[in-house]
C-alpha cells in the first residue's frame, strides 16, 4: 500500500467496545501558535522547569509518551540515541535553544529512559498533548518551536539525527 510509507505516516489502530479500527496519520506537522497560546505555553514550561525562557531561544522539546507501559518493556534501559550526551552539544550548536524532556503523565517508564540522567518534567496539565499530539503513539515525539511561535513536530519513533537533520533545516 503506497498510503503506508512509514517515514510519511503511521498506522494507529483502536478498540472502542467490540469495534475496532485504524487510522493512518500524517507524522510530520507545522503550524503556528497564536501570540497568546505561545505565552501561555512558556509560561507553563518556565513553571513546570523553573528556568526562565529567553525571547531569542528556540524550543526543543522532546516528548515521551505513556506507551510502551512497563510490562512491554523487555530491556532494563533504553538505547534511543537521543539519549546519548552528545545529543544536546551538537543541539546547541545549530542554535540558540532552550531543551526540555516532557513526559505524559501516564508515563510508567521513565526509569526506562535514564530517568536517572535526563530531567523528565511531567506534563501535569497535558498541555503538549492538546497541542501537539492528539494520538498516543509509541516512544515519543519532538517539537521544534520557533521565538515567533512557527512550530513544526514530530510524531513516533525518531533518533537523535533527525532532530538535527531537522533543526539545521528549520532554525537556519
Amino acid at each position: 500500500m503506497k498510503s503506508r510509507d512509514y517515514r510519511r505516516n503511521l498506522d494507529l489502530y483502536f478498540e472502542n467496545d467490540s469495534i475496532q479500527y485504524g487510522l493512518l496519520i500524517e507524522r510530520q506537522k507545522f503550524g503556528q501558535l497564536y501570540q497568546k497560546t505561545l505565552k501561555e505555553l512558556k509560561t507553563y514550561l518556565t513553571d513546570l522547569s523553573q528556568t526562565p525562557i529567553d525571547s531569542t531561544q528556540n524550543i526543543v522539546v522532546n516528548y515521551l509518551t505513556a506507551l510502551p507501559k512497563i510490562p512491554e518493556i523487555t530491556k532494563s534501559r533504553s538505547g534511543w540515541n537521543v539519549l546519548d550526551r552528545n545529543y544536546l552539544k551538537k543541539l546547541h550548536r545549530i542554535a540558540p535553544i532552550h531543551q526540555f524532556w516532557i513526559n505524559s503523565p501516564d508515563s510508567d517508564n521513565l526509569k526506562y529512559y535514564h530517568q536517572n540522567k535526563i530531567n523528565w518534567i511531567t506534563d501535569k496539565d497535558n498541555l503538549f498533548k492538546k497541542l501537539f499530539f492528539p494520538y498516543e503513539v509509541k516512544y515519543g515525539n519532538y517539537i521544534l518551536i520557533k521565538p515567533d511561535g512557527k512550530f513544526y513536530n514530530f510524531m513516533g519513533e525518531h533518533s537523535k539525527y533527525k532532530i538535527w537533520e531537522t533543526a539545521e533545516q528549520y532554525f537556519k
